[in-house]
């Protein structure tokens, strides 16, 4: 039997009828004012209708904008945006208009493209209309703030603004077919929950979510001192030794303990990052740093100046960045723009192995570390192949394939025989480059990816041979892997990450390519659209190196972001990422960092970690799963037996879809739908029921995330798809 089910009414997609006024003489009831330049919401004269209009000062680079965060705006009820502009005395402004969505720009438009004549004219107004389409505009479901601002640079001529309105849409759009297809008897992969892991993240978000993983990472453990629990900064901050926590009842109190057993506590397994570079902040917990302006001589900035002109008073004018490329210095210590040969000593002293099998052993001791279902984690180190720039201070000399696997291999060696049940990860790679060569090889100028080390080490790619150690070294000594886990960090090139700067765009050309970079992960078709310029596929790459070189070893990716975390398109990234991460068979997964508290990111983890309030998390076994429209639809099923199927459905497409289920066998029972987008924040939207194969959602949002929880599957005839009984 086969049962076709409409689902014609979860939430509207769109009501009509209702034009939005932005601005009428004053902008719309609580919109606040943004702007940062010259400006008068309650110009007099020139007015286009009423009595007031907006006047502003478009130099260099000032804008006028009115928003109001806590209320967003689909895109998809309104046709256009109109508005009319006065060129003043002067007319020839060039303006740009945006539409922002929680401080990020989700659209862009020149209004010499969309004005009335092609231009503003002095002493005159004239209409621009900005129509809203699924090819253009359409990119994100939802915005909550405009601002016109100077496209020049330069100064320009008064211009006036006035009558700014979202005119509402007549007629809905059209949403498309489209259909994925569940073989409930296809080969099934088993998806780990450690998959779901984050960097940090706070001990209140970790309670309300459970993050199964959580890792201590990041440039600041290449020197962490665990008896004084002190860091140093390295390259992210003048370099210097900070201490951490409240320096009492150490080093039981530790903040790292503290973190550790905070993620235990809420059912977590930790990762701790362990040094390999053997050195240590010195364990005074006092604020020291690397590159003294007294003992160096005048640098390019110091801790201070950073600030401008109203430095904290905690601050330290002595604690110079280390570059000199803009100052005069005669010191004999500025070289090609670096401060260098300055002395390790001023910051840090020399950790052993010794010491670090000390440290291990009070880590394994610690209330939690032994009870049932816990995995003693360890990282070797952050991504030493960048210790020669992130932490250039001490060691500046690029590091190369054999110091880091030996040093790598030292401190394994400590932590296993001092804790014979942990599980290491490693060589902790940063990107692209280091999986293929050292950073010896990308210092020599050549390429990033190959070069004379890589050439003396049989051509191997970095962590290919890296794996191949792995498994020579329990050769020669009886059958010990020193490493559990291949673990790499990879973010996408191009202006996608959401790490700040241009990377954190939501404009549409950077939107759509961001989604589209997720083919890094897995797709073999895809050429990454970065400097990268190659096919990365980079879980089936990674596999494969495993494969050939020391199979069973887990492949883990510890640091990875595909945007912002407020950025709806970045959210939606996010969620594809871990319904891939399942799909693909990672093993372990952690973000840099944990989304912040609230935001759409944090939508996409609790969708796979909490969609129903009780911590229900969508684990099981990956099926096989086909869509008729690669490009607009993403879809991934999740078969838990005895609990639920559930599908992940990504509609990337700009605008709604009709979106049908195929099952390959008949479901029966309740079924629940949950979705976030721009404009609806994580929650349950419909729910119905089903007795058959088939199962049609009407008009979902573009760009949306949903998970839908059918009954669990009939046992299809392929009872044992993995070929074994």
């Amino acid at each position: 039997m086969r049962c076709l089910l409409w689902l014609l009414a979860l939430l509207p997609l769109s009501t009509f009828a209702q034009d939005l006024v932005w601005y009428d003489d004053a902008p719309r009831a609580g919109l606040e004012d943004w702007s940062w330049t010259t400006h008068n919401l309650a110009n007099v004269s020139p007015v286009h209708a009423g009595t007031r209009s907006i006047s502003m000062e478009p130099d260099n680079w000032g804008g006028v904008y009115l928003v109001n965060q806590s209320e967003k705006h689909r895109f998809t009820d309104y046709q256009s945006l109109t508005l009319w502009v006065h060129g003043g005395s002067s007319g020839g402004q060039q303006l740009h208009l945006y539409l922002s969505y929680s401080g990020l720009n989700v659209a862009a438009f020149d209004l010499n493209d969309y004005i009335s004549g092609g231009n503003v004219v002095a002493n005159q107004w004239r209409q621009v209309t900005i129509p809203f389409d699924a090819t253009t505009t359409l990119t994100h479901g939802a915005f909550d703030g405009l601002f016109v601002m100077d496209d020049t640079g330069t100064n320009q001529g008064t211009v006036y603004l006035d009558d700014l309105r979202f005119i509402a849409r007549s007629t809905a759009l059209v949403a498309a077919p489209l259909s994925a297809t569940v073989d409930l008897g296809g080969t099934r992969r088993a998806i780990r929950p450690e998959i779901y892991g984050v960097n940090f993240g706070d001990d209140a978000q970790h309670v309300d979510l459970r993050y199964p993983l959580r890792r201590s990472g990041g440039n600041s453990t290449t020197r962490y001192n665990w008896q004084s629990d002190s860091h140093n900064t390295a390259f992210d901050w003048f370099w210097q030794n900070i201490a951490d926590g409240s320096g009492t009842g150490l080093p039981g109190n530790s903040t790292l303990n503290n973190f550790v057993a905070a993620t235990r506590a809420n059912g977590g397994q930790a990762i701790v990052s362990i040094p390999t570079m053997g050195l240590k902040p010195i364990g005074d917990r006092v604020k020291r740093w690397s590159f003294s302006i007294a003992k160096y001589g005048p640098q390019d900035q110091n801790e201070c100046s950073y600030f401008g002109g109203s430095p904290p008073g905690w601050c330290s004018a002595d604690a110079g960045n280390g570059s000199c490329q803009n100052v005069v210095n005669n010191t004999g210590h500025c070289v090609n723009g670096l401060i260098i040969n300055n002395d390790v000593a001023d910051t840090s002293v020399p950790l052993t192995n010794t010491e670090i099998g000390t440290w291990i052993n009070h880590l394994a001791t610690r209330p939690g570390a032994s009870d049932a279902g816990v995995v003693r984690w360890y990282a070797l180190d952050n991504e030493p192949m960048l210790w020669n720039s992130t932490h250039r201070d001490v060691h500046p000399v690029p590091p190369t394939y054999d110091e880091v696997w030996t040093r790598g291999r030292d401190v394994a060696l400590a932590i296993k025989q001092a804790d014979p049940g942990a599980k290491i990860l490693g060589p902790v790679t940063w990107g692209w480059c280091d999986l293929f060569s050292s950073a010896a090889d990308a210092a020599g100028g050549v390429s990033c990816i190959d070069g004379p080390d890589r050439q003396a080490h049989g051509g191997l790619p970095f962590a290919e041979w890296y794996v191949k150690q792995v498994c020579d070294y329990a050769s020669a000594h009886g059958g010990l892997r020193l490493v559990d886990a291949l673990d790499v960090h990879f973010y996408p090139q191009g202006n996608v990450t959401g790490l700040g700067g241009d990377s954190d765009s939501e404009l549409p050309a950077d939107s759509a390519r961001r989604l589209r970079s997720l083919r890094e992960l897995y797709d073999p078709a895809y050429t990454s659209e970065s400097w990268v310029d190659d096919q990365v596929r980079l879980i089936p790459r990674l596999r494969e190196w495993v494969d050939a070189r020391c199979p069973g070893l887990d492949i883990t990716l510890t640091e990875y972001k595909w945007g912002p975390d407020e950025g709806p398109s970045g959210a939606l990234a996010q969620a594809e990422a871990l319904a891939i991460f399942g799909r693909e068979g990672l093993d372990m997964a952690a973000r840099w960092v944990a989304p912040e508290t609230g935001s759409l990111s944090e939508d996409a983890f609790r969708m796979f970690l909490d969609y129903d309030g009780a911590n229900t998390r969508v684990l099981g076994e990956h099926l096989p799963t086909t869509t008729s429209n690669v490009t607009e639809l993403g879809a991934y099923a999740i078969d838990q037996a005895g609990q639920a199927l559930r599908l992940v459905l990504i509609n990337r497409a700009t605008g709604p879809r009709d979106i049908s289920i195929n099952l390959s066998g008949a479901v029966s029972g309740n079924w629940q739908l949950y979705r976030f987008d721009a404009f609806q924040r994580f929650a349950q939207v419909g729910n119905g029921s089903i007795g058959g194969t088939t199962l049609t959602l009407a008009n979902v949002p573009g760009r949306s995330a949903n998970l839908l929880v059918l009954p669990a599957s009939t046992p299809s005839t392929t009872l044992f798809a993995d070929g074994f009984e």
